[in-house]
């Protein structure tokens, strides 16, 4: 119907009611097209901040673990120590040595930049860790993720994080909620019999890696 009636008009006339056509349907595709938004690129993180923040983990090889006033922390189920941490040559042994369930050694960091942005937490690993246990909890062992509001957790989702394996880099990560400026990590033992071996952990922004 379009075509037909500008059959009626002169040919200029016709020319120039398409061009007009098309016009309006490029001026209305780009008023519809989405533009970056302001907020988003002023709260980009410059190369300045990503090296702070790269920097914030501290003792990454373990000199300070086990001595008064050390970044790493102990903690583990209840009872009587269960889990033997040793280190060697920058890297911690993490063994079990009793029945509890588990045992976490982590170091907790603060900071603005964490509010609202991912992390990637990660590290080499190297296991021989059992899984035949006597609890409940399932068998894995590895790294250590705890952040947010009601303090999710994560525990070695990776792989690998049971049996026999040689050094990996394995990783974990995670959005923190707008507001929230704190993260434990490190690392827990939950199989039986055997040692987690680890060493050089990092903490890092997801946007600030290549």
């Amino acid at each position: 119907m379009f075509d037909a009636g500008l059959e009626k008009l002169p040919r200029i006339a016709v020319k120039m009611v398409k061009l007009t056509v098309l016009l309006a349907a490029l001026v209305s595709y780009v008023g519809c097209a989405e533009t970056p938004s302001a907020e988003i690129g002023a709260a980009r993180l410059s190369a300045k901040d990503c090296a702070k923040f790269s920097s914030l983990m501290a003792d990454p090889k373990f000199e300070t673990l086990g001595r008064g006033g050390s970044v790493w922390g102990y903690s583990q189920h209840a009872g009587n120590r269960s889990f033997a941490t040793t280190v060697e040559d920058g890297r911690i042994n993490f063994s079990r040595i009793g029945d509890e369930p588990w045992g976490i050694v982590s170091q907790t960091i603060t900071d603005s930049l964490l509010s609202g942005r991912t992390v990637r937490y990660s590290a080499d690993l190297k296991g021989d860790v059992s899984n035949i246990v006597t609890h409940g909890f399932g068998a894995k062992s590895g790294l250590y993720l705890r952040y947010g509001q009601g303090r999710a957790t994560t525990l070695a989702e990776h792989e690998p994080n049971v049996g026999q394996w040689d050094w990996q880099r394995v990783a974990l990560e995670a959005r923190l909620p707008e507001g929230f400026d704190q993260i434990k990590v490190g690392f827990v033992y939950q199989g039986g019999e055997g040692v987690l071996m680890a060493k050089d952990p990092k903490l890092e922004l997801l946007e600030c890696l290549p």
